[in-house]
Order: C-alpha cells, then sequence, then structure tokens
C-alpha cells in the first residue's frame, strides 16, 4: 500500500507540470489596445509557431556506407543555416483573439528568431529508412530584430536533450540568461508565475532558479517537412540532410510545490529504503 501511494504521489508531481501561458513586452506601444496585457505588451500567449531550416551530418562510424546505430551526428538549424525569411517566428497561439492589435504589431515592427549551432547527437537505429536518433546538450539562441540586419540574442535555451520521434523532433531545456545580450532580457513573461513580484522570465530566472522555479522549454520541430535533400557524401564517409521545416514550442514553469512534492517523495522512498535494509541487520 506504500509503494503505491509514493507511486501516485510521483505521477501527480509529473502530471501537474503542463504548458503555461505567457506574453511579450516589446517596450513600444504599436497600435491602440486590443486585448494586450499592457500597452507595450502583446495578449497572452500559449504557444509560439516557426519555419526553419535545418543541416544535419550524419558521421559513418563504423565505416559501412551506411546510416545505422552508433553513428555519430551534429544538427546546425534557424540563422545559423539560412536567412530571416525562413528561420524565424512566424505567429503566436492563440493569434489575433482579441483583435488586429492583439499582437502589437508583430511581423511588421519587429520580429524574432532563433539559431542553434553544433548540436550533436547519436544516431539510435533506423526504422522504414529513417533515422532514428537522441540529442545531447546544447544551446538555441533566442534573438528580436526590430531592423531584420541587427539582432538581439535576449535569452537561449540550455538544450538538455531530445531526438527523433518518428514524427517530429523534440528538443527539450530550459532558459538560460547568463550568456546573453542586454536590452531586451525583459520580453518574456510568464501567464502564471511571479518571482519576489516580477513575471518577467529573466527575473524568475536570476532570483527564483535554477531549482526554484525552472522555466522549462519544450519544442516539436518537423511538424511538416517542406523540402528534404538526403546526400552521400564520399570520403570521410557521411551523410547529409538539409530540409525546412515548421513546429511549434511552450513554456512551462512548476509550481514550487510541485518540486516539493517530489523531493518529499524521493526523500520518503529513501527513507523506506533505509528502514528496510535495517530492518534485515
Amino acid at each position: 500500500m506504500k509503494k503505491s501511494l509514493i507511486a501516485a504521489s510521483l505521477l501527480l508531481a509529473a502530471g501537474s507540470v503542463s504548458a503555461d501561458p505567457f506574453y511579450l513586452d516589446v517596450g513600444t506601444n504599436y497600435g491602440p489596445p486590443g486585448g494586450q496585457v499592457c500597452p507595450t505588451c502583446t495578449s497572452m500567449k500559449n504557444e509560439f509557431l516557426f519555419t526553419y531550416e535545418s543541416s544535419t551530418t550524419i558521421f559513418d562510424t563504423v565505416n559501412d556506407n551506411a546510416i545505422g546505430a552508433g553513428d555519430l551526428l551534429t544538427t546546425n538549424g534557424g540563422l545559423a543555416v539560412g536567412g530571416l525569411a525562413t528561420n524565424r517566428i512566424t505567429g503566436f497561439n492563440p493569434g489575433q483573439v482579441f483583435g488586429a492589435n492583439s499582437d502589437n504589431g508583430y511581423g511588421a515592427n519587429w520580429l524574432m528568431s532563433f539559431s542553434v549551432t553544433g548540436l550533436n547527437g547519436v544516431v539510435t537505429g533506423v526504422a522504414g529508412g529513417v533515422p532514428q536518433f537522441t540529442y545531447g546538450p546544447g544551446v538555441l539562441e533566442l534573438f528580436i530584430t526590430f531592423d531584420g540586419t541587427t539582432f538581439n540574442n535576449f535569452m537561449d535555451i540550455a538544450i538538455t536533450g531530445g531526438g527523433a520521434t518518428g514524427v517530429s523532433t523534440i528538443l527539450t531545456g530550459t532558459a538560460d540568461f547568463s550568456a546573453v545580450d542586454a536590452g531586451y532580457n525583459d520580453l518574456l513573461h510568464s501567464g502564471s508565475q511571479t518571482c519576489l513580484g516580477s513575471d518577467s522570465f529573466f527575473d524568475i530566472w536570476a532570483n527564483c532558479g535554477p531549482t526554484g522555479l525552472d522555466i522549462e522549454f519544450l519544442a516539436s520541430f518537423d511538424t511538416n517537412i517542406f523540402v528534404s535533400d538526403f546526400t552521400y557524401n564520399p570520403g570521410p564517409d557521411n551523410f547529409t540532410l538539409t530540409s525546412n521545416h515548421d513546429g511549434s514550442a511552450t513554456f512551462s514553469i512548476p509550481e514550487p510545490g510541485t518540486l516539493a512534492l517530489l523531493g518529499g517523495s524521493l526523500m520518503m522512498m529513501g527513507w523506506m529504503g533505509r528502514r528496510r535494509n535495517n530492518n534485515k541487520v
């Protein structure tokens, strides 16, 4: 019975972490009020949508002129591969729910984009001719631009892992401001959590992270693959895959109570294990 109660607590802790609403404050009011959280803000959003290009090189580690388990790979994507026209955040959900100005001029006065360079992974197998793989740690950089040529790296995502699911590529990670540009660190805001009275992602990260209120990131790439080119390159045996995709991404901020419940459950499991061991002595 005790084991069942502990398992239920762990499931409850995991199940309570889900996508959270957010909004953006670009610092300028580009239109009359239309559902915005504040005059210089967007309306509340649940996810952002994007298109991007990627280039992945798979190294034929076992030298059999084929892709297979154990082969290493590296991926570049976004602005590291192409221009702003095909590598940018295209909008948010919900979109124009509150009228034409709910997105505060997004798409006309400012744009967001991203870049990932040298994301390393390993092939775990091939299913139906499609390589399956996992990614290791890396960095996804997020940018805002007001002229299409000058980009401000306002936030990074410290990628913790990911890989191919068969229908898309998933990346997971947490927000990180330790090596970004100044000026627009307060662009993103939480619609559900605050830290010391502030809902800014930067303030939450700086004052209540990394173990108190982690800003978790989940991106699903390859929702649609529009163009794909697969090439075998002789010499140092490797394969190159270039594609155009779209996808979506969300943020979530687990409540401190959720983390405490999970930690308490783990402590209880450890205590019970020690108790059983002591009884065996």
